[in-house]
């Protein structure tokens, strides 16, 4: 999810409006991962391969690259990278972030209040160099996204130092992105060329990785494990960072922006298909290893020029898809607290439900929406009016 503050360095620019391209996006994005993980309360799982769509959490990281990126831009590096604009930049990711995030916490930890383990959540290094655990699943993403703003400043401040003063704040920006993606292949094929070798086995046998690791031992591979773990995903939020750098440098037509739009849900539609041909039946090589997460990344991408030109529609749907946008931080980080808690009672009251599968499934996601509409306005909106207060010359990119 996604914040967008950051501190001006010269004067200050005028508030950007919400792009309801973007807003419309996201919206969809937290139905996806919604239907994934209500299956067991959906009445239509039977017709449908919801589980799925929880891959729409790759259009939540292209997202927030996509803003960071802008931002980054605009600000940290105008008129040049230092550390007090690094500062700053992390000073208003955390107030936007971390609050929601640790109310999240305490909520999961009353409900399951023997995991021994919570400290490691507080620093977001849940799934930092072990697989993600059971309490509070979801979570890896935030962890991916966490890392990802905190080493992306210091690698933008160390590229400068090489590239030396001259360098352009582009130059600059797109050669650390590259290295990102770059990074994210390499970890990648390190991990695929481990499991065609065996190697996790031996490497536990000498007791050099972590007992977690095992999940990763051949015939099983776990692909889904490798996908939630921040050092093979630290690539996945350059992909937004990119298209941010493309559309601020080139002006694309709305035709070439259409043709982008059409090839990313071509290719989106090619993803789904791989899944099923490949990862559902347990077929794992190198292309799904180490290609298949940076392209669904990538077909997310593509479909971000058009977004930013989208046409807004009629002022209701609007509302209805800006409340949806703007509450799906604190929903992402509340509906699998709420549908775990729900699904037990469902299946341990099958003669009570009997009937009502589709009144409770829509039942369920307003209460989840609910419980995020509060989240959000005394929680999430507090704190972003706090870093407007602390930090008045900011840019005020909306979550948009």
């Amino acid at each position: 999810m996604i914040g967008n503050f950051t501190k001006a360095r010269n004067k200050a620019p005028g508030k950007i409006d919400r792009i309801f391209g973007l807003d419309l996006m996201r919206a969809c994005s937290i139905l996806m991962v919604f239907l994934s993980h209500s299956t067991p309360l959906n009445p239509f799982s039977d017709y449908f391969p919801f589980g799925w769509l929880g891959m729409g959490v790759e259009a939540f990281f292209v997202l927030s690259g996509f803003l960071i990126g802008r931002i980054i831009l605009r600000t940290v590096l105008q008129p040049g990278i230092n550390w007090e604009a690094v500062k700053i930049f992390w000073v208003n990711r955390w107030l936007r972030t971390l609050p929601a995030y640790w109310v999240a916490l305490a909520a999961y930890y009353y409900f399951y209040s023997d995991m021994r383990n919570i400290i490691f959540y507080v620093f977001f290094a849940q799934n930092l160099l072990t697989p993600a655990q059971g309490f509070f699943p979801h979570s890896w993403s935030l962890a991916v996204e966490e890392w990802f703003y905190l080493t992306f400043p210091i690698a933008l401040l160390a590229i400068a130092a090489i590239l030396g003063s001259k360098a352009s704040r582009y130059r600059i920006y797109l050669t650390t992105v590259v290295v990102f993606l770059v990074v994210g292949l390499i970890t990648k094929s390190v991990y695929h060329w481990m499991y065609q070798h065996d190697l996790f086995t031996h490497l536990l046998s000498k007791k050099l990785l972590m007992p977690s690791w095992k999940m990763f031992v051949p015939p099983s591979g776990e692909w889904d494990g490798m996908r939630k773990m921040v050092m093979f995903r630290i690539d996945a939020i350059a992909y937004g960072c990119f298209v941010a750098y493309i559309l601020e440098r080139y002006d694309l037509s709305h035709k070439v922006r259409v043709w982008l739009l059409a090839l990313g849900g071509m290719l989106l539609l090619l993803c789904f298909q791989i899944v099923e041909h490949t990862i559902a039946g347990g077929k794992i090589n190198y292309f799904v290893d180490v290609l298949l997460l940076p392209l669904f990344c990538l077909t997310f991408a593509l479909m971000l020029p058009y977004a930013i030109s989208c046409p807004r529609p009629g002022d209701w749907l609007v509302r209805i898809v800006t409340s949806i946008s703007q509450t799906s931080y604190s929903f992402y980080l509340m509906h699998f607290l709420v549908l775990e808690l729900f699904i037990k009672w469902y299946e341990a009251n099958p003669a009570t439900v009997s009937g009502l599968q589709g009144a409770i499934f829509l039942g369920i996601y307003i209460f989840i929406y609910l419980i995020a509409y509060f989240m959000y306005k005394f929680v999430e909106l507090p704190f972003m009016n706090y870093r407007k207060k602390l930090f008045p010359n900011s840019v005020h990119v909306s979550r948009s």
